[in-house]
């Protein structure tokens, strides 16, 4: 996608940011939890101080220097690898909502294991769809091992690049190589990890980043800071606190082995003072999002942010007008990898319809990017010469060319009232659930080798069970 892109920091505002920042990350610094990272950030000059580390600016400009500008992750199939670069964006869902709406029946109800293969299949079917993630996290889910028992779930599901988030150590991280080697390819999926706020980096959190950059795992490290709880209530604490969260997980990750492939998380989704739930889509959290993606190109990194989602806790006008809304903005922050794509309830429920209405939002706003070209403006001169004032270009060869670059919605009505009423008067609801049935019931996109599916199911309870001795 080029074209029009928006920005709320230029290039002045992005480096006072990312001096306030560097104060940040200097005092106080941040807590690390892990004893291999602070060794690292130890031998490298930082200073520690029990668990407790700060970080000098050398180290982050060695961080930002070192870290790719662009690498690509690979598709198991026809699809389109994702070049992971400034300048081009991907969408996909999220991961681990509790909640689902039942396709059939239309309820709420707790998300099962089956449910992360269903939106996996019905993801591999959506043109607008690029990388896939669990959108469930199953309450029959196995104690341990949740990790590789979803990723088994995915690769039988779809053959776009995945990102997953329940991951627990280096052995599962080795796991999902091995398996994702089965399926197919090895390097088709990203691992997301997450910092603790205010400026916590976990143990787990850092195993992940640390193995991620060890066997060459894209890894997206995001922060957890929400505004008025864990980071002071104004929009530009938040930027600059989630900057300094993701910039000290860079330089542990870069430490580790630089040059491996990392993306900077540019999510602020805001806590509401007057409910104490957390605002996915409001307009402070979508501004603060805009602000990390200009930070991310400041770096020349690629981002990760959240758009077509909702905090309705229903399918309604509420949802439709968020979801529109915050794929809109999203994807025009410039930000590389766009997720939750079909979230709402803030993040708890997912549905079939939320995500066939999120590949239909991305196909109006790829339509939009593509702006409007001026290669063939004197061919275009010249046909509105040859028919002239009064004209009628609908029979034109001209016309016939180019209308057909016009996007065209499967599901947005834009009929006169009789041909609406004609077809049934439906709703939006009601198109995308017969569009989510339709899909529902056709075979299944690809299959496997007759022998993977059980091979994989075998490596994720062998993993769960801790009696498989993973290599990378």
């Amino acid at each position: 996608m080029s074209g029009t892109r928006l920005s709320i920091w230029g290039d002045d505002e992005c480096r006072r940011g990312h001096e306030a920042t560097l104060a940040v990350l200097d005092d106080p610094g941040a807590e690390v939890q892990d004893p291999r990272a602070r060794e690292l950030l130890a031998d490298a000059g930082a200073h520690v101080d029990g668990t407790r580390v700060r970080i000098p600016a050398r180290l982050v400009d060695a961080a930002l220097t070192s870290a790719p500008h662009s690498f690509a992750v690979k598709s198991r199939g026809e699809h389109e690898p994702l070049a992971m670069e400034q300048g081009r964006t991907w969408f996909g869902t999220g991961g681990d909502c509790l909640y689902t709406r039942d396709l059939e029946s239309g309820e709420r109800r707790r998300a099962r294991q089956a449910d992360i293969y269903e939106l996996a299949v019905l993801s591999e079917r959506l043109a607008n769809i690029d990388f896939v993630m669990s959108m469930a996290m199953g309450e029959d889910a196995p104690a341990q091992g949740i990790g590789p028992a979803e990723f088994a779930a995915l690769l039988k599901g779809t053959r776009k690049p995945l990102i997953v988030d329940q991951v627990w150590d280096s052995t599962e991280l080795a796991v999902l190589r091995r398996m994702a080697a089965l399926a197919g390819e090895p390097d088709s999926f990203i691992v997301y990890a997450m910092s603790s706020s205010p400026l916590i980096h976990s143990e787990g959190a850092l195993e992940r980043v640390m193995t991620c950059a060890e066997l060459g795992i894209p890894v997206i490290y995001s922060a957890g800071a929400c505004a008025g709880f864990t980071v002071p209530a104004s929009r530009s604490a938040l930027v600059v606190d989630s900057n300094a969260e993701v910039l000290g997980g860079l330089v542990i990750h870069q430490l580790t082995r630089p040059g491996a492939p990392f993306v900077f998380g540019a999510t602020a989704p805001a806590m509401s003072m007057r409910t104490t739930s957390i605002v996915y889509t409001g307009p402070e959290s979508m501004a603060m999002q805009q602000a990390l993606c200009d930070l991310g190109r400041f770096y020349g990194l690629p981002t990760w942010t959240i758009g077509a989602a909702s905090d309705s806790k229903t399918l309604d006008g509420q949802w439709a007008a968020e979801a529109a809304t915050s794929l809109a903005l999203a994807g025009l922050t410039g930000g590389t990898l766009v997720h939750d794509v079909g979230y709402f309830e803030s993040g708890l429920q997912s549905s079939h319809e939320s995500v066939v209405f999120g590949d239909e939002l991305i196909g109006y706003l790829r339509a939009y990017r593509g702006g409007v070209p001026l290669d063939d403006v004197d061919t275009a001169v010249a046909e509105i010469r040859a028919v002239g004032p009064a004209g009628d270009h609908l029979g034109r060869p001209y016309t016939r060319k180019h209308f057909r670059e016009f996007w065209q919605t499967s599901l947005l009505d834009q009929w006169v009232h009789e041909h609406w009423a004609a077809d049934g008067s439906r709703s939006l609801l009601e198109r995308l659930t017969a569009r989510a049935l339709e899909l529902h019931s056709q075979p299944a996109p690809f299959e496997l080798p007759s022998d993977v599916p059980d091979r994989l199911d075998d490596m994720a309870a062998r993993a769960a069970d801790r009696t498989f001795v993973a290599t990378a």
